[in-house]
């Protein structure tokens, strides 16, 4: 069993070591992720350009790492195809630091690594939690554990693409899990001008909240209720996950 593990963060960043911990157990873990921070870029790749691959340091023991000086699509491109010569189960992307739900989804380099990895034909998923949350939160940990079990399972669509948000850790307990669909939303986005002539866009990737009304079995929704959201990108169903003693509530 190989499971990929990448980012849109980089390969330094906490939230694909806590990833690749949460499953390191399920099988074969391998780390090919961008060199740099690639927030924002989509689904993108790097078509007709030269991109390098080199080994990085690891830091988990027994997990090989390797930098890609490109795209999160790249990285799995790359990965599936060169690293690992196509014999991957499962791509598994984050831990964000932040939400990707509703129309974040079509920016996030979180969701765009997972959509290269099912446009490709390998089943897929993406991890975000709150920027204030705690990655290594042991909980979180274990629901990752339980869900890539589930992703790699037989009944499992092949090329499967799934979208995992974790609701924030510091107001109250997870209260379970459920399945949701995207929400409508708009992004809050902010052009400056900068001091060589050019402008720069900024955006915090953040829900236009005042605007969005919390559509019941949406991912914004789903998440106001202290539950983790799992929306499934394609025509199937999620089992239920365990997340607490009692997470029928």
């Amino acid at each position: 069993m190989n499971i990929l593990v990448t980012n849109d963060d980089g390969v330094d960043n906490p939230g694909i070591w806590a990833l690749a911990r949460a499953v390191k157990d399920i099988g074969e873990v391998t780390v090919v992720a961008p060199a740099d921070n690639q927030s924002g870029v989509g689904a993108g790749l790097s078509f007709r350009q030269s991109v390098t691959i080199r080994e990085h340091e690891s830091q988990i023991k027994g997990v090989p790492c390797f930098a890609v000086d490109g795209t999160p699509g790249d990285s799995v491109a790359f990965g599936v195809n060169h690293v690992l010569n196509n014999d991957v189960d499962a791509v598994v992307a984050g831990i964000n630091p932040g939400h990707n739900t509703s129309r974040n989804v079509f920016i996030s380099g979180t969701f765009g690594a997972v959509i290269i990895a099912a446009a490709i034909g390998v089943k897929a998923c993406a991890f975000s939690i709150d920027a204030l949350d705690d990655v290594d939160d042991q909980l979180v940990g274990g629901i990752i554990t339980a869900t890539t079990r589930e992703l790699v399972g037989s009944d499992t669509p092949r090329d499967g693409l799934y979208n995992v948000n974790f609701p924030p850790l510091r107001y109250s307990e997870i209260l379970g899990a459920e399945g949701c669909a995207p929400a409508p939303s708009e992004l809050r986005m902010k052009l400056e001008a900068n001091n060589i002539g050019g402008f720069e866009l900024f955006s915090g990737l953040r829900l236009r909240i005042d605007r969005l009304k919390l559509m019941p079995g949406t991912d914004v929704e789903v998440l106001s209720r202290n539950r983790v959201a799992l929306s499934a990108l394609m025509e199937t169903h999620w089992s239920t996950i365990r997340t607490t003693p009692d997470s029928s509530g």
